[in-house]
């Protein structure tokens, strides 16, 4: 989220919280910055969750020691009529 986002966002969830809580300016923007908090804590811990899924498949590595599967090794246009290893 760049900063315009951001700043377009804030101004209306605070518009949002003066208009429906009727609630002073100063306990409206304290209020508006506990939202705004959690919401870009919540927005990072996705950015986060979605880099290091990201990572692992790119650095995804078969563990050497592991029996591969005999159908691995047929070649994809080989019909099923012969025999497998």
């Amino acid at each position: 989220m760049d900063r315009l986002d951001y700043v377009a966002l804030r101004f209306s969830v605070e518009q949002e919280v003066q208009n429906v809580l009727g609630v002073s300016v100063v306990d409206g923007d304290a209020f508006t910055n506990n939202v705004m908090r959690l919401l870009l804590q919540f927005v990072s811990g996705q950015e986060i969750k979605r880099q290091r899924a990201a990572r692992r498949f790119v650095t995804f590595r078969r563990k050497p020691e592991t029996t591969v599967p005999s159908w691995a090794y047929r070649k994809p246009g080989i019909s099923s009529r012969l025999p497998t290893l």
